[in-house]
């Protein structure tokens, strides 16, 4: 069967993945009385996808195969390189690709040269590389959040087990990470999977982008990992004043967040979780 058959709305609840997302192999069941067995097991695809621009290469990033144009476009826009009214219908995959490279190569039109980085694309936030650098450019595009929510605690612990109540190809796998985005009455608005944890932040901000949902003022970001800096600033970029994770935050994450005025919520699980910055917006209850 190619997909899932639980997938329901392809704009919102679990995205869909069909068997580009997923391996099978045969491998050796082994138990510590001394059994094996074999038996198939599923595993997340993991490749490599090239960003270009008219023609020329801009990044390759390693990713699970799946919604790779809201990953192109969630990418560029929190790296600065596209707005949130940026026409996005010149993304397209070139003809003249090998086998190997069909299905893994984007060319992105309607940019031009003033609008890539000048330092080099590699020295990004998106890597966690140069990050003083990094948060002075970021100061120059994108403001503090301002958004005056106030969420429940008991509504913040939830989310994790929501989010993985949602992963699909988790569930399969076992092997990837996920973010998703829920309103502030804790319904999930939509939920991505990557091998890569800010790859699946970038693939669920570009399906916000596409939904004209950005600034995600009244928002709720829940990622399957611990918070890196890159993490937080995606969020900033998107307008998102909550984050919250099932681990820990790095220091820059927590500096950035406190700077940009983002509640970040770590070590979600269970009944507790730890508010590191702006705690203000979460309530009793």
């Amino acid at each position: 069967m190619s997909g899932f058959a639980r997938d329901r709305d392809p704009r919102t609840l679990r995205g869909v993945y069909d068997d580009a997302a997923t391996r099978r192999r045969r491998i050796v069941q082994v138990d510590i009385d001394g059994s094996a067995c074999a038996r198939d097991d599923v595993l997340v695809a993991e490749a490599p996808l090239e960003l270009r621009v008219n023609g020329r290469q801009l990044l390759v990033t390693m990713r699970t195969p799946g919604h790779d144009r809201e990953l192109a476009r969630g990418l560029l826009f929190a790296e600065g390189m596209l707005s949130a009214a940026h026409p996005f219908d010149q993304v397209r995959e070139p003809d003249d690709l090998s086998c190997d490279e069909r299905g893994n190569v984007l060319d992105i039109g309607g940019l031009v040269d003033a609008d890539l980085p000048a330092r080099g694309f590699p020295a990004t936030a998106a890597c966690g590389v140069c990050g003083k650098q990094s948060i002075a450019d970021l100061a120059l595009r994108a403001e503090p959040i301002r958004a005056a929510l106030s969420v429940p605690a008991a509504l913040v612990a939830e989310l994790p087990e929501r989010l993985r109540a949602a992963q699909a190809v988790f569930e399969q796998t076992g092997g990837l990470h996920a973010a998703g985005l829920f309103d502030v009455t804790g319904q999930l608005l939509a939920v991505r999977e990557d091998i890569g944890r800010h790859n699946a932040v970038d693939k669920l901000i570009g399906w916000a982008l596409a939904a004209e949902r950005v600034p995600l003022a009244r928002s709720i970001l829940c990622v399957s990992s611990r918070i890196g800096f890159e993490i937080v600033q995606k969020a900033i970029v998107a307008g998102v004043p909550i984050v919250v994770a099932v681990s820990a935050p790095s220091s820059l994450a927590v500096d950035l967040a406190e700077r940009f005025r983002v509640t970040l919520c770590g070590f979600a699980r269970g009944r507790r979780f730890n508010i590191y910055s702006h705690a203000s917006r979460v309530g009793a209850g």
